[in-house]
């Protein structure tokens, strides 16, 4: 599924009415003029999501769904399954699947399909919170070519240049992007640079290739957290001045559509990535009032991947079933090498481990439809093999195989023509991450996390698709939730049970076909109960889950002109930092609850064919338009990580379609 605009520029296709999960649609024009700075700085418009900024740009990115996260709060998208154009963004989605290098950019981003549930069968491990889709922007009809640029008080810069088109049977488009800035804290300046290419090739008419190839390159020094006395004396200062990251990333995904008949379709799907980032840290905070060293954490790792797949469809009277199978095989190689450099030159090398995963998986899901009727049972067996090995602390090797049936159940059903309801059962799971296998003396329990997501809820589209709203009630089950020890630098530990349920309200309007010409308004609220079930901390809320969430907007356009305006505002309830729900924060600010806080802002932009062949857009925004002062907290001895205060950026674009 994708997301497009129609031709008026107002209706966005929203999510279908016969889907049997929470999901959300963000579609181009919402993403275009949304004023954010940062990918995951959109997440923030779809009920239930958590995002927390750690860099000041675009890298590093931290997304949570509905509380499910991690013992260092949502911990760089661990808990949550990213995709760009369907193909896992993470280093290695089953040994290292969070962010710690996100190698997309905001400049890239077309539209965002957020399925919070019903999504476990397609799309493999690790996806109990949902399944995030990055669209990138499609291959154009006619030859195109778009600049656009960015630039903030903080020194914050990017440039995008984007060149394609179809000719013929052959479709291409390149994109570039270069970003750099200070960010408003110090220590805090960064460089990133990514290139993609996609083409498509009609062989025949029923025979199609795509092909996408992207490179990607970070380089950011990284503030890092304060302790509670720095916060309050100045808190865009950093005491980290070492700190550094760097990381890169080629990759390369094929995919060859075969239209074997009018109701038999076969796709080939393949993809292969190579990266290595690098955490160089001199931390304070870490390390003493005085860094006496600095580490660093090379990660190299490799991922390849294939996956055939078939698409039938079949039709019994008034049931209409498509059915798709597939199987899927990756491999994953995975280095975790530790090094510590002294100031008198010296280095040592104090930990270098080395991971296999092979992982197989098959799934089969049929869609029954009806008139009124949408009914999609499936089911996925992953079998996961993991080596791994220390190549110089002696340990004896660890050998572990996970295999896992995974059954989902999912039905909508019409009440009318543009309202339904829905509902879904699925089970889902995790297995352990590189960093979950320590290869020592410490004791560890690797279990596979597993869950079971259920859901019911209602969503409609009223006026012709100019209003809609869309009511989930969800409950996840999780156990064997493996958690970092508190006490004991990269050791985890089994947390047991745990329980996440609440409800998730989204709502999406044009008011120019209600009452309010040029007019449109949304808004998201979700409440979340997210408790540990058992150990010594039963009955305690899940670390980094908030209670309550919440966001909004409003936009005026003036058809005639061109010229738009927009207010927006986000709301994030307070969270705690630790299992035993300590309210202070501590000294060391690694404890105690973080408070809520609230957040606007503004834009004013244009947007005008200046011809039938140029399109101009430009925004001028008000970020933090009441200079909130807000901050996160990061377990595990990071401390503080502040918001950014009140800003003003702008940005400006040339479309040339011919």
């Amino acid at each position: 599924m994708t997301a497009s605009e129609d031709l008026d520029g107002k209706r966005l296709e929203r999510t279908p009415l016969d889907h049997g999960g929470g999901r959300d649609v963000i579609g181009p024009r919402e993403i275009a003029e949304s004023g954010v700075i940062s990918v995951q700085e959109v997440m923030r418009r779809t009920p239930g999501a958590f995002v927390s900024d750690e860099s000041g740009s675009d890298s590093l990115a931290n997304i949570g769904l509905r509380g499910v996260t991690s013992a260092e709060g949502v911990s760089r998208s661990t808990n949550v399954a990213l995709l760009v154009d369907g193909i896992p963004i993470s280093p290695a989605p089953y040994g290292q699947p969070g962010t710690a290098l996100f190698p997309f950019t905001l400049e890239r981003l077309h539209a965002i399909d957020i399925q919070r549930g019903g999504s476990s069968v397609r799309y493999g491990p690790n996806n109990v919170a949902g399944v995030v889709n990055f669209l990138t922007r499609p291959i154009p009809d006619g030859t195109m070519y778009e600049f656009g640029g960015r630039y903030d008080s903080f020194d914050n810069s990017s440039i995008y240049n984007a060149l394609g088109g179809t000719y013929g049977d052959f479709g291409i488009l390149f994109e570039q992007v270069y970003k750099s800035g200070d960010t408003f804290r110090q220590n805090g300046d960064y460089a990133i640079e990514n290139f993609a290419l996609k083409t498509a090739y009609r062989i025949r008419d029923d025979l199609r290739v795509l092909l996408q190839m992207e490179s990607y390159a970070d380089d950011s020094r990284l503030s890092d957290g304060l302790n509670l006395a720095q916060y309050q004396a100045n808190p865009d200062q950093s005491t980290s001045l070492q700190n550094r990251f760097t990381g890169e990333q080629d990759r390369v995904s094929a995919k060859l559509e075969w239209d074997i008949s009018d109701s038999l379709r076969a796709e080939v799907i393949t993809y292969r990535y190579d990266s290595e980032r690098t955490f160089f840290l001199g931390s304070p905070n870490f390390y003493g009032a005085v860094a006496t060293f600095v580490q660093a954490t090379p990660r190299p790792m490799d991922v390849w991947a294939i996956q055939p797949q078939v698409v039938k469809r079949f039709e019994f009277g008034e049931w209409v079933a498509d059915l798709i199978g597939g199987v899927r095989y990756t491999e994953e190689d995975i280095v975790r090498r530790t090094e510590r450099f002294f100031p008198n030159g010296t280095q040592t090398v104090t930990g270098d481990t080395e991971f296999e995963y092979r992982a197989a998986s098959a799934f089969v899901e049929s869609k029954f439809q009806s008139e009124r009727w949408a009914i999609t049972p499936g089911v996925r067996v992953e079998q996961i093999d993991i080596d791994a090995l220390n190549r110089i602390g002696g340990a004896a090797p660890v050998e572990q195989d996970f295999s896992e049936v995974l059954p989902a159940l999912s039905a909508a059903y019409f009440i009318t023509d543009d309202w339904s309801v829905y509902g879904n059962a699925q089970a889902s799971f995790k297995p352990p991450e590189a960093s979950q296998i320590e290869l020592s003396t410490n004791p560890q329990d690797i279990s596979a996390q597993y869950a079971w997501v259920y859901e019911v809820g209602t969503r409609a589209q009223m006026y012709d698709k100019h209003l809609a709203w869309d009511l989930t009630l969800y409950q996840i089950e999780y156990q064997d939730l493996l958690e970092r020890d508190p006490a004991q630098f990269d050791v985890f530990v089994n947390a047991g049970r745990a329980r996440h349920r609440g409800v998730e309200l989204a709502l999406d309007a044009d008011l120019s076909q209600i009452t309010f010409e040029g007019f449109g308004a949304w808004a998201s609220i979700a409440y979340n109960d997210s408790e540990y079930r058992s150990g010594q901390f039963a009955g305690n809320q899940v670390i980094a889950a908030m209670p309550w969430l919440a966001s909004w907007g409003l936009r005026y356009t003036h058809a005639y002109s061109g010229l738009w305006a927009g207010l927006d505002g986000f709301y994030v309830d307070d969270a705690f930092t630790d299992r035993a729900n300590t309210v202070p924060i501590n000294a060391a600010a690694n404890q105690g609850e973080r408070p809520d806080y609230t957040v606007w802002n503004t834009r004013v932009g244009l947007r005008r064919k200046l011809s039938k062949s140029i399109e101009l857009r430009c925004e001028v925004a008000l970020r933090n338009l009441f200079d909130e002062k807000y901050f996160d907290i990061r377990p595990g001895g990071r401390g503080i990580f502040p918001g950014a205060p009140f800003s003003v950026g702008g940005q400006f674009g040339l479309n040339f379609s011919f």
